[in-house]
């Protein structure tokens, strides 16, 4: 049995997330009908690296597959483009150690949310548009916060069941352009809406909601804030994930 990993481009705009679902079309499940062809009709199951929500994008989901087959990684890429859907786009295929486990041996996820000021019907399912004033300076300095080790139960559903809810934050950094923000954060895990958590409570903060004190409370607390505020899925983008020793990343 050999094992196939490769990475995956998507709009999630028409998806109900990453996760195969009964009653919904999802990314996972696109892709697995697509591969059904390769064995007789038959299901091949896949990996993500993670979850995504329904509406989530991304640049770099990293996914696998184990199957018995001589056909070369560069087989499948070029298949399977021509069967899914326009929205979804696989590349980076390549043949890995069986041992390697594409979710459990990532060491750095990457997230990027973006926010646009102005609104553009272009730019409705990709961009959250944030139609408030606000203070920049405050977006920044409530991401500097977020840097280095801290327990993220305040922003995380309550419904996640992750063992512990502390993750390391490598970067954490806002960046402007015009009418456009982009937030980047890397880490070594993420919880469940954490990112959409974050970025909601770091904009009450710059519109004056709440003080940046309280904002840094919840980091240091495992308190649950019930008006805690969460950013549309539709503006979320899972960049990136690397692996130690991997040139490619």
């Amino acid at each position: 049995m050999r094992r196939f990993r490769f990475k995956v481009e998507y709009d999630g705009s028409a998806y109900a997330g990453w996760q195969v679902q009964d009653n919904a079309p999802t990314v996972q499940g696109e892709i697995e009908k697509a591969l059904q062809d390769f064995n007789g009709g038959q299901l091949i199951r896949i990996q993500g690296s993670g979850r995504t929500d329904t509406g989530v994008h991304a640049f770099g989901q990293v996914a696998q597959f184990d199957f018995d087959t001589p056909l070369p990684p560069v087989a499948f890429e070029k298949a399977l483009n021509a069967k899914t859907p326009a929205d979804i786009y696989v590349y980076d295929f390549e043949e890995v150690d069986p041992s390697f486990h594409c979710r459990f041996d990532a060491i750095r996820r990457t997230y990027i949310y973006k926010i646009t000021t102005r609104f553009s019907p272009m730019l409705r399912n990709y961009y959250w548009y944030v139609r408030w004033n606000f203070d920049f300076d405050l977006l920044q300095q409530c991401a500097q916060l977020i840097e280095g080790e801290h327990n993220f139960e305040s922003f995380c559903r309550t419904a996640d069941q992750a063992s512990s809810k502390v993750c390391f934050i490598y970067n954490s950094a806002w960046k402007k352009d015009g009418n456009l923000l982009t937030y980047r954060i890397a880490g070594t895990r993420f919880l469940h809406s954490m990112v959409r958590m974050l970025v909601g409570t770091m904009m009450e903060v710059a519109r004056g909601k709440r003080p940046i004190e309280k904002f840094h409370e919840l980091l240091e607390t495992t308190l649950i804030d019930e008006t805690r505020y969460t950013a549309p899925a539709h503006g979320l983008y899972l960049a990136k994930v690397e692996y130690k020793n991997d040139r490619k990343q």
